[in-house]
């Protein structure tokens, strides 16, 4: 099948308008509808401007000739056969001449064109909602023919512009809501405040002569969140437990009590677990009275230390990452976390914090101190 640049009487100019519509081989071009691509043509060459005339019906017919000559006789053939199958009872004497059925077809596009400039132009840059949306919207830019070139780029991959102004019929556009616009003008206000302030800029010469002096600035006063009380920690080494380091919590005393019953509820729970059993033994053995009301009384004091536990002992939280300190959870814990092996982290963690004033984090291992 013979391609169109084959065709040496075609300038090149048309080939590329022909190329752009998308039509590549000669076979292509004689099947194409004139009528449609007539219209095509129409277009393309004013989106690109390929050619300095307008396409015009003899001027496809022309190129069609061009095309079926390359073609030759096989396409000569491959028509009459299907002339002869559309229209098998015309005479042969009757048939009508194809270069006039063909010119008949294209000549009905001038009348639709004059058809759409009879209608009366509207101007919808009169409604205020469209001047409002055209304030905000960006400004169209025409599709160089480079670029369409390049990409092989067909016509109606090409968005087309509306003159609004001058339209004809009826215009589907959106016009833009107030939440986009406002959200528009916020993002131009942001950029607006973060721009430079040009008159801050200095260049080398100034930046590195010596007449300019930049004043420090001045000391603020210090916060209990980071800073200890003077004398808090006079004569004691950085290295020993009772230096008191960390930030200050913003409620020492209710993780003392924390510390406090998390402690206990842990001693009596040893105690009645064996304590309870020894009691029996002794009761059984050596016929003890005073040995049930002991067992009564630990039971009574672990579950009250329980019952404490769960009204005070879990409250305390970390003062940077809010974990509760004093409760029990299954996750990794940080390395400086206070811990003894076989009890867990829990009960040094509160004894920690009772006699030292202060204690690691389990999870985020930040120091927190519980005096001022």
């Amino acid at each position: 099948m013979p391609r169109l640049q084959s065709i040496a009487s075609l300038p090149a100019d048309e080939l590329d308008l022909l190329e752009a519509v998308g039509y590549l081989d000669a076979q292509e071009l004689c099947e194409a509808n004139p009528v449609e691509l007539l219209d095509e043509l129409i277009k393309a060459n004013r989106t690109l401007e390929l050619i300095p005339h307008e396409p015009t019906a003899e001027l496809l017919d022309h190129w069609k000739g061009e095309a079926k000559k390359a073609l030759g006789d096989a396409y000569v053939a491959g028509a009459q056969a299907g002339a002869a199958r559309v229209a098998p009872s015309v005479d042969s004497g009757e048939q009508p001449d194809e270069r006039e059925a063909f010119l008949a077809a294209v000549a009905e596009v001038p009348v639709d064109l004059n058809r759409r400039k009879s209608e009366s132009p509207v101007n919808f840059e009169d409604d205020l909602e469209v001047q409002s949306m055209l304030d905000v919207s960006p400004e169209a830019e025409p599709v160089p023919a480079e670029l369409i070139k390049r990409h092989n780029l067909a016509v109606s991959d090409i968005a087309e512009g509306v003159l609004l102004t001058d339209c004809q019929g009826d215009v589907e556009m959106k016009v833009v809501t107030p939440k986009v616009r406002k959200q528009q003008q916020r993002r131009i206000n942001e950029v607006k405040r973060t721009g430079l302030m040009t008159s801050r800029i200095r260049d080398f010469n100034q930046a590195e002569s010596d007449d300019h002096h930049v004043k420090p600035l001045d000391k603020g006063a210090q916060r209990d969140v980071v800073s200890v009380s003077a004398g808090l920690n006079a004569g004691i080494s950085p290295e020993s437990r009772r230096f008191v380091r960390g930030v200050l919590h913003p409620e020492p005393w209710r993780v003392r009590t924390a510390a406090f019953f998390s402690v206990l509820v842990q001693l009596l729970l040893v105690l009645t677990v064996f304590g309870v059993p020894v009691m029996i033994f002794v009761d059984q053995m050596y016929d003890w009275p005073q040995a049930v009301w002991w067992t009564i009384g630990l039971v009574s004091a672990l579950a009250l230390s329980a019952l404490c536990y769960l009204f005070w002992g879990i409250v305390a939280r970390c003062r940077v990452c809010g974990q509760r300190q004093f409760a029990p959870k299954k996750c990794l814990k940080n390395r400086k976390a206070h811990h003894i092996p076989l009890i867990g982290y829990i009960f040094p963690t509160a004894l920690h914090a009772m006699f030292y004033k202060w204690f690691y984090c389990t999870y985020c291992g930040t120091a927190v101190r519980l005096k001022r």
